[in-house]
């Protein structure tokens, strides 16, 4: 595996690509998302030829497109011609609400971007280390939990989600969203459910802008025990929550894990065999 360095943009994890060209491009690592994606502008700096995106029924969707960069790496590792969709990442001033800020990279780089390959973030350590193309699944070095994408609500957009995430030794479905810097967001259905439904909350909201295109959320006060298969990743931690204004779909998963949790521990994700692991933080 090549080991590159991950930064920090703004609590979310990034890493550099570099173009044929040696330019340098920012990505944050948004693994809530299936497609990679670059912000128009900086695909217009690089000069990138733009061709239109089309949906599922052929027409062409509305601002958004798509390119590729010939001749990518991560640091030493070739990712060959790679395939971005091209849109917007600016804020809109005409959506009403408060301002969101600009995202604090270039685009973004899903879980299809790493297809077949193995990809460990060592939030620790500040590494990401990824593999070539991987032929066949890998061993478990401890117990592993299967990948699974899934619908957000029946027909929303596709995300990553798996089990073995547990809130004080309860096991639930989550998604995994290392865009929210947050801890672990409990989803109202799934409230009774996991023994939270009177869990006392702050009436504090806390705004994730890069989260579900933006989202407050409230949080309890700290002293849940949040872990992975058993791999204690944090104790006396917050749990975060919708607030009652803020309506979901029927979701098939209980709970969003963000970062905030992830950081705690080594995080390995076999993108062939669908599957990943924790070990705890040394």
């Amino acid at each position: 595996m090549i080991e590159i360095p991950l930064s920090d943009c703004g609590g979310m994890p990034c890493v550099e690509m570099q173009t044929a060209a040696g330019k340098p491009l920012h990505l944050l690592i948004d693994l809530a998302q299936p497609n990679a994606y670059l912000d128009s502008k900086a695909a217009r700096t690089l000069d990138l030829e733009l061709k239109p995106l089309q949906g599922a029924g052929g027409g062409d969707i509305p601002d958004v497109q798509q390119t590729v960069v010939a001749g990518a790496k991560l640091g030493d590792l070739p990712m060959g011609d790679f395939p971005f969709m091209v849109l917007d990442t600016a804020p809109q001033p005409s959506q009403p609400g408060p301002q969101s800020p600009p995202l604090p990279a270039d685009g973004g780089l899903t879980y299809r971007s790493f297809k077949d390959r193995l990809v460990q973030i060592d939030f620790p350590h500040h590494a990401l280390r990824i593999s070539e193309p991987l032929s066949d699944p890998q061993p478990c070095p401890r117990t592993c939990s299967p990948l699974v994408i899934k619908h957000f609500g029946r027909f929303g957009p596709v995300t990553l989600t798996t089990k073995g995430f547990e809130v004080n030794g309860q096991s639930m479905d989550a998604q995994i969203d290392t865009l929210f810097t947050g801890t672990l967001l409990i989803y109202p259905l799934s409230l009774e459910k996991l023994g939270l439904k009177k869990v006392k909350k702050d009436k504090t909201k806390e705004s994730f802008p890069f989260m579900q295109g933006g989202i407050q959320l409230v949080h309890s006060a700290k002293g849940a025990s949040e872990s992975f298969q058993g791999v204690p990743l944090l104790q006396d931690a917050p749990i975060y929550f919708a607030p009652a204004d803020r309506a979901f779909p029927e979701l098939q998963f209980d709970a969003t894990v963000g970062s905030g949790l992830l950081s705690h521990g080594v995080v390995t994700f076999d993108f062939k065999g669908m599957q990943m692991w924790i070990e705890g933080s040394p």
